[in-house]
């Protein structure tokens, strides 16, 4: 992630193994700072009170919608960048993300692989969606292609 530190990301994650997890992942990637929150209302305050350059929300928050999270977000920080992750791809729920303002999808199962290239990708203003998630919505709208 050389040349977009200092970084500061905010975790929305209400696990603290996750968090934790995504955390040193983030710290390995040379991230200046991880702030944590463990719902949305507490990732919506922190938004905005803690000047994060990278949102991430987890879609399975409690006492939580996360697409709700994400309008409200946007309302106080309409230029910071949204990453959802979640444990499915559906495409209705990508659509509705996406249409909520979020610019980056991660699958759990891709976090290793796919969350800091999703957070340069939405850093420079771009959309960012897992390969497996595009893959499962490319074979949904095109049934009878065949990827390799």
């Amino acid at each position: 992630m050389e040349g977009i530190l200092p970084l500061r990301v905010l975790v929305a994650e209400d696990s603290p193994i996750v968090q934790h997890a995504m955390s040193e992942l983030l710290k390995s990637a040379d991230v200046l700072t991880v702030v944590r929150a463990m719902d949305g209302a507490e990732a919506v305050r922190l938004a905005a009170d803690s000047g994060p350059d990278v949102a991430i929300l987890d879609y399975d928050m409690p006492r939580t919608n996360v697409i709700e999270t994400a309008r409200a977000i946007r309302d106080r920080r309409p230029d910071l960048p949204l990453i959802l992750i979640t444990t499915t791809a559906s495409e209705y729920l990508i659509a509705t993300a996406l249409a909520a303002g979020v610019a980056g999808f991660v699958l759990k199962r891709d976090v290793h692989e796919d969350l800091v290239r999703a957070i340069e990708t939405v850093r420079c203003g771009s959309t960012f969606v897992s390969p497996s998630a595009a893959r499962a919505l490319y074979e949904r709208y095109l049934p009878s292609a065949r990827l390799a």
